[in-house]
């Protein structure tokens, strides 16, 4: 039975643990045995600020989506709050504590300290139905002493609608796994997520159902999938990507990594292309593109929308107005596609009259 390495062990220490361990011996008993429940014990005793949050994280991890999925919930507590006081019993941290660890990164890296102070109220939150004796309100105080934070947040960075269809032609030259997604995310001004997501059980002939679980907004917020139409190009484009498909993901991660917390593209691989290829936009800015071009043509408002997966009517309406504008919307992307496609000028005809002509 190991007493622990020397110096961390002292030889007093050591001589201590033999005379315990040897009466336990003696009494007919298993030290080990007996010291594991100790270990055990003193662990559910701990009541750390990581240790809180791990029994907090756990508790939720159902309920997350993306940022459950890819351990991206755990990243602005790693880098910034529990290398300072994570060891810290989650009782004894007060809203002073929490202003001096957030304020080098309040103004400076602003959605991540929003985020690491969201993930500590949550711990608190937890703490407090543990029956621990923690102050609700400790991060509420902590965000008033840090004061308001300064608002430079900047819209995504995104292509001009015209310029698009040279940047899909690069794109189209490219071929790899991620350039095809991101073609598909130009395509259906979808979310890369979802698209990222996409499996081919997902797809019905010419339409993408949307997963709810895949679907931005709180886990059990949707209940239904959402169709997505898929231009004749989109269509194109799947079948390319089906021989490379794999564990039913249309866009599989490349490396099938043994630690790799999901088997389909990484958040990363599609934004890594245009910062190698150098353009100053992100992928996320094409739906920008998408929602600007079917302004300047005067398409309808509600197809547009929903099309992009925002919701347009009110809670009360939407209960009775259920209509997804399927068709309508079918035409858009296919009128888009070729707009990006090179099939149609840039200078394209307002198509409001035809919509209602076809429609």
């Amino acid at each position: 039975m190991g007493l622990g390495s020397f110096p961390a062990c002292s030889i007093q220490q050591a001589r201590e643990s033999v005379s315990k361990w040897r009466a336990i011996r003696d009494e007919g008993k298993d030290p080990i045995a007996i010291r594991k429940l100790e270990q055990q014990q003193a662990q559910e005793r701990n009541t750390s600020l990581r240790k809180v949050l791990e029994k907090a994280f756990e508790a939720r991890k159902a309920s997350l989506k993306e940022e459950g999925r890819t351990g991206r919930w755990w990243s602005a507590l790693n880098t910034h709050v529990l290398p300072k006081i994570g060891d810290t019993p989650i009782e004894e941290i007060s809203p002073a504590d929490i202003v001096k660890t957030l304020k080098p990164i309040w103004n400076v890296k602003q959605e991540v300290a929003r985020k690491a102070i969201q993930r500590l109220k949550i711990g608190f939150e937890h703490a407090l139905d543990m029956g621990l004796e923690v102050q609700l309100d400790t991060t509420d105080k902590a965000k008033r002493l840090l004061g308001k934070q300064i608002n430079n947040a900047a819209p995504y960075s995104s292509m001009p609608w015209r310029d698009v269809a040279d940047y899909y032609l690069k794109l189209e030259e490219l071929g790899t796994v991620a350039a095809r997604a991101l073609q598909l995310v130009i395509l259906t001004a979808r979310r890369s997520g979802e698209v990222r997501r996409m499996k081919l059980e997902d797809i019905t002939e010419c339409v993408w159902h949307v997963p709810p679980e895949d679907l931005k907004g709180r886990v059990g917020q949707h209940t239904e999938a959402q169709r997505v139409p898929l231009s004749s190009e989109a269509l194109r484009i799947i079948e390319l990507s089906k021989p490379f498909s794999r564990d039913g993901f249309l866009f599989p991660r490349q490396a099938k990594h043994p630690r790799a917390k999901t088997l389909y593209l990484n958040e990363s691989a599609l934004s890594k292309i245009m910062k190698t290829q150098n353009v100053g936009y992100v992928p996320h800015g094409f739906r920008a593109s998408f929602r600007t071009w079917a302004a300047e043509m005067g398409l309808p408002y509600d197809a547009a929308e929903i099309q992009q997966g925002h919701e347009v009517r009110g809670k009360v309406e939407r209960s009775y107005n259920r209509a997804d504008l399927l068709e309508q919307r079918a035409i858009i992307v296919e009128q888009w596609s070729k707009v990006i496609t090179g099939q149609e000028a840039a200078n394209v005809i307002p198509l409001r009259a035809n919509l209602s002509t076809v429609i």
